[in-house]
């Protein structure tokens, strides 16, 4: 065990940062210095930075660090950490907490919490467990706050599961919960709004969406809570762009990048100037959509993000595949593809427009090939939307090799796989 001053000071040494470039736009020098000396405790919020910095995680940072949880103010932490999505180092400093003595009412809020991170680390069964506990305690104690909190923790939960009907049942009693309150929470009434629209494109009920993000952008715009507009604004766009209205998509795309660009939120700006460019293309604007890949594609290779990079190269090869530009489609896919693990869902989409190259080159046979591994991969992660669209293009390749029967049986396949699915997730067609 060491002190957090001699792990930060190992670490950046290490890394050859100096304590000027380590405090640039951070705080000052002598901050940094005093941290290493152990005269000052940073924040949860600086530690993030600090390891961000470094190109570390901040549980990287904080192992075999000797703490004093209470010095540090150990729940304070944990809410940062929750609000910063670091749910990871979170779930043992929660557990921690809960096995110290405490209020009941204080041991909810904690287990609620732990079971919202539980929720974001994949650990469903014991986050369902402990927040239907929490549910019960709050409704035998008729506090509607509590209540309305761990109905939207039970809704992300279900939400996750891909649920997604039950997961609009349990945000709309969450909102019911928080109407009762005495002096409403507009933070949370927004967020649920969010959630709803983000439910609602997941069931395809682009309309509703729509309802649901304008509520949502009403309340978060009381607030001020810019990250959070932003992020409504993208939902905007896509709802609008389902709906087919493309000037109104478009109007909530260049807000979104307007509200990031103001953040300095870089990498939420690149990906959506991504999705930007794909609707610019879709749309005719050629010349705008290539300007706006290349300068995304470029940024995000700077900033050392191999999935995001390689999620762009994808979205620019299927834009060169519908400009025509085969060889320019072919080659953004083999960048992308070295890019990311065997397993991961892009090599299905990577393989989709390869499949659509060979097609438009008559190499039927590699087409078929690559369609089958594209389907198999969207089968696998239960992408049903995507895995239809895959073999109803495989369907189609097998008529123009007037293979009917094969055909036939293909989009049999999505008939039935695809009413299995969705009836699994509650969703009867």
């Amino acid at each position: 065990m060491c002190s957090l001053g001699k792990r930060l000071r190992a670490l950046r040494v290490k890394k050859g940062v100096t304590q000027i470039d380590l405090a640039k736009g951070l705080c000052t020098p002598s901050m940094i210095s005093q941290i290493e000396s152990d005269r000052a405790k940073p924040s949860y919020k600086m530690l993030h930075a600090i390891a961000e910095r470094l190109g570390v995680t901040t549980d990287e940072l904080l192992n075999d660090v000797e703490m004093n949880l209470d010095q540090v103010s150990a729940y304070k932490m944990v809410k940062a950490m929750v609000a910063s999505k670091d749910y990871v180092p979170a779930v043992p400093l929660l557990r921690t907490l809960l096995s110290t003595p405490r209020s009941k009412e204080q041991r909810m809020d904690l287990q609620r919490e732990l079971g919202e991170c539980l929720t974001h680390t994949g650990q469903f069964e014991e986050a369902e467990q402990m927040l239907t506990q929490v549910q019960e305690y709050a409704l035998i104690e008729q506090n509607e706050r509590l209540s309305a909190l761990t109905l939207k923790s039970l809704g992300q939960l279900e939400f996750n599961r891909q649920r997604y009907p039950l997961a609009v049942y349990l945000w709309t009693k969450a909102l019911q919960e928080e109407a009762k309150l005495p002096e409403p929470v507009l933070r949370l009434r927004g967020s649920l709004h969010d959630s709803l629209g983000q439910a609602h494109i997941k069931l395809n009920k682009p309309e509703l969406a729509v309802e649901s993000y304008e509520q949502a952008r009403r309340l978060y715009e009381l607030v001020g809570s810019m990250q959070e507009i932003g992020q409504v604004y993208l939902g905007l766009g896509l709802a609008y762009q389902m709906t087919d209205q493309v000037e109104k998509s478009m109007e909530y795309s260049g807000k979104a990048i307007s509200v990031f660009e103001g953040l300095d939120n870089l990498l939420l700006m690149l990906q959506h100037q991504i999705e930007c460019a794909t609707r610019y293309s879709q749309s005719g604007q050629s010349q705008e959509a290539e300007a706006m890949f290349r300068t995304a594609i470029a940024k995000l290779r700077h900033f050392g993000k191999p999935e995001d990079t390689a999620a762009a190269l994808v979205e620019y090869a299927a834009f060169c595949h519908r400009e025509g530009r085969l060889p320019e489609a072919e080659e953004a896919c083999m960048q992308a593809r070295v890019l990311l693990p065997e397993t991961h869902l892009y090599q299905a989409r990577i393989n989709r427009v390869l499949a659509r190259v060979n097609m438009e080159r008559d190499e039927e046979q590699q087409a078929i090939q690559r369609y089958i591994a594209a389907a198999d991969r969207f089968a696998q992660s239960e992408e049903v939307g995507e895995w239809g669209d895959t073999m109803q293009e495989l369907s189609t390749l097998y008529v123009k090799q007037n293979d009917y029967e094969q055909a036939f049986r293909i989009l049999d396949s999505v008939r039935s796989y695809t009413n299995e699915v969705l009836g699994n997730r509650g969703i009867a067609l």
